[in-house]
């Protein structure tokens, strides 16, 4: 991965961010909301990612290498899977079976994420709209 991508990420983030601020018709209930949303939605993503993690309590491993009864929930050897985005959580069994784990924060994570990304959307259209508001 290059850095360009990265970087341009950053700049187009920053400048939501600023025409989020600058945005006087917002409230300053959303835009307090919409920041604080942003740590929320990090700490929810980390503990979707964390939740298939059996090193912390080997003996109380969501996805136990051994099936606790064969055939309640899947049959054969189990092992837990973390996909980065969109986030989720799940155990996986040989014979295809999938349960899913946190699906409490992975709604935290998407509640949150769609309270930062519609103000920062808002905040991208008023600084391409009126970027002279960003020089206050």
């Amino acid at each position: 991965m290059t850095l360009l991508p990265v970087f341009v990420g950053l700049v187009v983030g920053w400048v939501a961010l600023r025409g989020l601020l600058a945005y006087l018709w917002l409230p300053g209930w959303a835009k307090a909301c919409a920041v604080l949303a942003m740590p929320l939605a990090a700490v929810a993503w980390v503990a979707v990612m964390i939740a298939d993690d059996p090193f912390l309590f080997p003996e109380t491993a969501p996805c136990p290498r051994e099936p606790m009864a064969e055939g309640v929930l899947g049959d054969g050897r189990v092992s837990g899977v973390s996909e980065p985005f969109p986030p989720r959580a799940y155990c996986v069994w040989e014979d295809g079976t999938t349960y899913d784990l946190a699906p409490g924060a992975a709604f935290v994570f998407w509640v949150s994420f769609a309270a930062v990304v519609v103000p920062l959307g808002l905040g991208l259209w008023h600084a391409v709209r009126n970027p002279k508001s960003l020089l206050r």
